[in-house]
């Protein structure tokens, strides 16, 4: 069993309808060197990483803004470094190159990671430090891709951050992980960062939730729901949909990837329904990740809901109720998906 955080008032802001207020963003510009090696997040001064590098040398740099009731964050990145000694003149800018990998893999307790080579990277963490509990899995950004709209790291796990944008100029958001109170930002390399050059600036951006609203009558913006994970999947898949109602004509619901239209809520006056603070990501194949607004492409005639994103989460109302889906090829295809949506309903 695992526990799944339910934020309650969480915004992803993600193209989607949303009620009551959020508290301002917090930004900073920070100056991200070449050097900056993520796996020296949160460690002490004098501990070694690969060829050399040690803190604070060649540690990340941590983001100075709080994540308190942070729902995600956005970036903005430029310029330009090489993981070797000459840039200038031979750079990459924040979304790298080729897909590389860290040599020495999981290291101080940091997840390993598969992503373009002198690209932008974050790490969450905690309080502690990284190093007393078990690293992550790995992100392979060669099979997600580095064109989702949101991503949902954990805590510990390095994750690509390019530009911020995708090719359309599109900003990302990368949603903050339950237990979270530290960002670093860091770049990507195989070993040695020490011998890294260049830079990048990055405006990051915290995106709250409102914690004052009163959308709804609850003691606490955090709440837990328990679930299996299906056996045999790298991403953890719940066996089930999870339907609960949080007050008059207001739902959350846990959507397992593999559910086609599984998950529905009452809706007899066939009214409009409003999704919010929608997070997670399903797998349709080991090469198609995505958060809740799909890959960015279309979806052909024979899908569940025709000329929406493939991948994204998607809504129909017939018969007095409101039915919820991962938008794939109806069919066996559901079969072999990865991954959950979680997302507030409210029927105006």
């Amino acid at each position: 069993m695992v526990a799944s955080v339910l934020r309650v008032l969480r915004l992803a802001h993600v193209g989607v309808a949303l009620l009551g207020g959020q508290q301002p963003a917090a930004s900073v510009v920070v100056r991200v060197p070449a050097t900056s090696n993520p796996y020296l997040a949160g460690m002490p001064a004098g501990t070694k990483s690969t060829y050399g590098d040690k803190a604070p040398e060649q540690s990340p740099v941590l983001v100075e803004l709080s994540l308190t009731n942070a729902a995600a964050v956005i970036v903005t990145a430029s310029g330009a470094i090489n993981h070797l000694p000459g840039c200038p003149p031979t750079c990459d800018p924040p979304k790298g190159s080729a897909i590389a990998r860290h040599q020495n893999g999981a290291e101080h307790g940091i997840s390993d990671v598969a992503a373009p080579m002198n690209s932008l990277l974050g790490v969450f963490l905690g309080d502690d430090r990284p190093d007393r509990s078990r690293a992550p899995r790995a992100l392979n950004f060669g099979q997600i891709g580095t064109q989702f709209l949101s991503i949902s790291p954990q805590l510990k796990q390095v994750f690509f951050l390019g530009s911020g944008a995708t090719r359309a100029g599109i900003p990302q958001r990368f949603m903050v992980p339950k237990g979270a109170s530290r960002l670093f930002l860091g770049t990507m390399d195989g070993f040695e960062w020490n011998n890294n050059t260049g830079f990048f600036s990055v405006a990051v951006t915290i995106e709250r939730t409102d914690v004052s609203s009163g959308l709804f009558s609850v003691d606490s913006t955090v709440y837990f729901a328990k679930f299996a994970c299906m056996p045999n999947r790298s991403r953890c898949t719940p066996e089930r949909e999870i339907v609960e109602e949080r007050g008059d004509k207001q739902y959350h619901i846990v959507l397992p990837s593999q559910s086609e239209w599984g998950a529905s809520i009452a809706n007899p006056a066939e009214a409009r329904v409003i999704i919010r603070a929608p997070s997670g990501t399903v797998c349709l194949g080991p090469d198609s990740c995505s958060g809740p607004q799909g890959t960015g492409k279309p979806a052909a005639a024979d899908f569940v809901a025709p000329g929406k994103g493939v991948g994204a989460l998607v809504s129909k109302t017939t018969g007095g109720r409101t039915y919820f889906s991962v938008n794939d090829r109806s069919g066996t295809a559901f079969q072999k998906h990865e991954g959950y949506f979680e997302f507030e309903v409210i029927v105006r």
